[in-house]
Order: structure tokens, then sequence, then C-alpha cells
């Protein structure tokens, strides 16, 4: 693993916390409404969201180049 290896795991983990995925969330769940949902479940359907989003983008950030 080299020093680059260190970098990119070091900024995936200060910029996808906990702080940035409720943030997001929130702002999601303000802005868009989903009829017959609660917002309980609106909330729920944008963490699954942000989840796969940021799954796949901490996954290409991690690739070897």
């Amino acid at each position: 693993m080299g020093l680059f290896d260190n970098v990119k795991k070091d900024l995936v983990n200060e910029v996808f916390g906990d702080e940035l995925q409720k943030e997001i969330v929130d702002a999601l769940n303000a802005n868009i409404d989903i009829p017959f949902l609660s917002e309980k479940t609106e909330e729920k359907a944008f963490n699954a969201l942000y989840d796969t989003v940021e799954a796949i983008i901490k996954k290409k950030i991690l690739e070897k180049v």
C-alpha cells in the first residue's frame, strides 16, 4: 500500500461521515415530498439512496489507478 492509498482512505473517511449523511438526507427530505409516504419512510428511503451512492463513490476513489 502506497502513500497515495493512505491519502485516499483518509479523504474517504473525512468526507463520508455521519454528519454529511444526516445533512444530505435532511436536505433531501425537506425538498422532496413523496405523496402517501410519511417523513420517517422518506428518510429511510433517502438513507438507503445515500448509502448506495456513498458505497459506489468510495469504491471508485479507493480503486487502484
